[in-house]
């Protein structure tokens, strides 16, 4: 068997021998956000994270199994994969803790004005703030319940913060006050302080949140997101910061990205805004691996 390995991951020599171990031959390219110049057709198995953006899935005729290096699978073209039944497995619970934290983070720097003190505290000024915030007794909407939004849901409430859940299949889950299907999201918007997008972009959620969402919200509602740009309309976003019509955002994900220089978000005092970094942490590594274990021992034991 053949495998495909990318620089998309750091592999140790150890890493690499356990594939050896288990049946595959193993092939490395450092760059897989380029056209492969190599014949592709023989890979059985391929561990990668935007491999097929550039490289088109149909050369890979031996393909049997991805491990997709990413939570999310919107870089994959699902559809080929379901109809050549390709067994697919993504990177689920890899980076959940290090984004809850992040998210947990912007809310408080929001909150807490952290923004402002850190400027007076390079003006070397004395001023105090007295509009900060408790996230005690607030109410939070996670919108995407899988393993990160679980995450969040968790840290929030170790806050005091009541949390509601919005899935697509909802199930119950002791972190959640309650999980309620897709549909119901405009009913549950009005009441939430806190709105965290953790939801994978599908084309039920892509443009999901846009003017009519942000609208329903609070005027005093802080919007996360850390899923995909794509999943809140961007213009009608900075409409909604500019007006006042929610209270706040914080930003790891943009629909086109890096942000483009001209952006108003950058210069807003309401936002927090970082360059799609929300997924790092020094147990990603460790994380991952064990989930690319895990899957392949699973496969070759069916």
């Amino acid at each position: 068997m053949r495998l495909l390995i990318t620089g998309a991951f750091k592999y140790t020599d150890e890493q690499i021998e356990y594939f050896k171990s288990v049946g595959f031959d193993v092939t490395f390219v450092q760059d897989e956000r380029v056209k492969l110049d190599t014949d592709v057709s023989g890979f059985d198995a391929v561990i990668c994270n935007s491999l097929f953006v550039n490289n088109d899935i149909k050369d890979f005729e031996s393909l049997k199994y991805i491990q997709a290096l990413s939570a999310g699978l919107d870089r994959l073209p699902l559809d080929y994969i379901q109809q050549k039944g390709i067994t697919l497995f993504n990177a689920r619970g890899v980076y959940s803790i290090p984004m809850a934290e992040f998210a947990l983070c912007g809310i408080l720097e929001l909150y807490k004005q952290s923004g402002f003190y850190f400027e007076n505290q390079k003006a070397h000024k004395w001023n105090k703030h007295r509009g900060l915030l408790e996230l005690y007794g607030k109410e939070a909407l996670i919108v995407g319940a899988g393993s990160i939004g679980t995450e969040i849901a968790k840290r929030l409430s170790a806050f005091g913060v009541t949390v509601y859940g919005i899935d697509i299949s909802p199930y119950y889950c002791e972190s959640y006050e309650e999980m309620y299907p897709l549909d119901l999201l405009d009913e549950r918007l009005e009441s939430a302080d806190i709105v965290a997008l953790s939801t994978p972009l599908t084309e039920k959620t892509k443009g999901l949140f846009d003017a009519s969402k942000f609208r329903m919200m609070k005027d005093t509602a802080v919007l996360v997101n850390l899923s995909r740009g794509a999943v809140v309309n961007e213009n009608d976003l900075v409409t909604a910061l500019e007006e006042k019509t929610i209270g706040g955002a914080v930003l790891d994900v943009f629909e086109t990205e890096p942000l483009s220089e001209a952006s108003p978000l950058w210069d807003m005092q309401n936002v927090i805004l970082t360059p799609h970094t929300s997924f790092i942490g020094e147990n990603n590594n460790e994380r991952m691996f064990e989930v690319i274990k895990k899957n392949m021992d699973r496969y070759l034991n069916e």
